[in-house]
């Protein structure tokens, strides 16, 4: 992944993150955690990165249901930006999340 990759990366999530705080501090909600931004960046540069050198990348999701304000939430960054497709992203889920 090169620098100005990264850098657009980086600004899209910087851009999202600054947006779910707006959306926090209307809803009386503290702003996201300071190491939000840090995870986001480096789960989401991981899977470009990965995706590039391997020309294909398999992002597993343990729940489809995810969390409006968690850091697995910024996987919409890659998406939007066209850096990873929806054809990428599996649910995943074990047989003893059945037992529940």
């Amino acid at each position: 992944i090169r620098n100005k990759a990264i850098q657009k990366l980086t600004n899209e999530i910087e851009r999202k993150l600054h947006y779910k705080n707006m959306k926090r501090k209307s809803l009386n909600q503290d702003p996201m955690p300071s190491w939000t931004r840090q995870y986001a960046l480096l789960q989401e540069v991981t899977k470009v990165a990965m995706k590039q050198i391997s020309g294909e990348v398999t992002i597993a999701h343990a729940t489809g249901d995810i969390a409006e304000f968690s850091v697995t939430s910024f996987y919409e960054v890659g998406l939007e930006m066209g850096l990873i497709g929806e054809n990428d992203m599996v649910n995943y889920h074990s047989d003893s999340d059945n037992d529940e």
